[in-house]
């Protein structure tokens, strides 16, 4: 199979642009704003109480989209990061972000 992607330049793209510290922080945002805006969501998910060192977070995917196949014409790339409590996969956080650009397009919180 071919390398019709250079896999090496689209990763030195990200991190030029910092994509995956901005990914981070918009999790953060998310999540805090989650506990505020959901209150009684979060205390279900955590019913015994949160504890920090019981969460971790990293990046599960990123990937190039032709957002309108056929054209090419809006394109973007997604950062897929999952949050762990416990050691079990509680959510997932997506990022997408402009190709062109870099700048964030969107962003999805999703808590399972």
């Amino acid at each position: 199979m071919s390398n019709f992607i250079n896999v090496k330049n689209f990763k030195k793209w990200i991190q030029e642009k910092d994509l995956e510290r901005k990914t981070i922080e918009g999790f953060w945002e998310n999540f805090n704003s989650w506990k505020e805006e959901y209150p009684e969501e979060y205390e279900e998910t955590f019913k015994q109480g949160f504890k920090p060192d019981k969460l971790s977070i990293y990046i599960n995917t990123v990937s190039f989209t032709i957002t309108n196949y056929p054209d090419e014409n809006f394109n973007h790339v997604v950062i897929r990061l999952n949050f762990e409590y416990n050691d079990s996969v509680i959510g997932e956080y997506r990022m997408v972000f402009d190709y062109e650009t870099g700048e964030v397009f969107d962003d999805i919180f999703s808590v399972y």
